[in-house]
């Protein structure tokens, strides 16, 4: 069993230019600098880093240029879209983990104090490890990618009672809309605590 690695295109790039420099600076044939880049970083030869990139590209799509929405591990049991329009992505954390932390780090507690003032780095990385382990993570599969959140929010609600609790569109974190879920005529039908 071969093992899963993620890999973004900017990586696999940068794999590509360390396999270049070895091929000039030792002679070595191209394959052979490719497949020793490869395993140097941490992958079984060439083929694995491409079979890698290519099944994290569409998670790497969505975040970039489209939607990938973040429920709360509760909110997402009753999560449905028997359409294929939200597919759950087990990737999508691996890019979103870094938007969490800095928001982590920029939000202010109840004393009104930055977290980032208050908190070590490695007490920081923790949190937003742990605050990472309440979400499950889904990308928007359609073409049509909505210009603002509310308009992801809408595209959400034929599938959950409850909006996404963050939502990255075009790249940019935002947060959900509100704690509230809304019936079909717009009134309040829920909070979440």
């Amino acid at each position: 069993m071969r093992t899963q690695i993620v890999i973004s295109s900017a990586d696999v790039e940068k794999l590509k230019q360390r396999a270049r420099k070895l091929k000039k600076d030792s002679g070595t044939p191209h394959h052979e600098a490719l497949d020793q880049v490869a395993q140097a970083a941490g992958f079984n030869h060439w083929h694995h880093v491409s079979e890698s990139a290519k099944t994290f590209k569409p998670t790497e799509q969505a975040y970039y240029f489209g939607v990938i929405i973040a429920m709360d591990l509760k909110d997402s049991e009753t999560f449905h879209d028997t359409s294929g329009s939200f597919v759950e992505d087990e990737f999508a954390f691996s890019l979103c983990a870094d938007d969490l932390y800095e928001s982590l780090c920029e939000s202010v507690d109840d004393d009104g104090v930055l977290i980032r003032d208050r908190y070590s780095e490695a007490e920081l990385k923790e949190m937003a490890q742990d605050d990472l382990m309440n979400y499950v993570f889904y990308r928007f599969t359609g073409t049509n990618i909505p210009k603002r959140v509310q308009g992801v929010v809408d595209m959400v609600r034929p599938y959950s009672f409850w909006p996404p609790t963050l939502i990255w569109l075009r790249g940019v974190l935002e947060d959900g809309p509100s704690d509230h879920a809304l019936d079909e005529d717009g009134e309040i039908a829920g909070i979440r605590f």
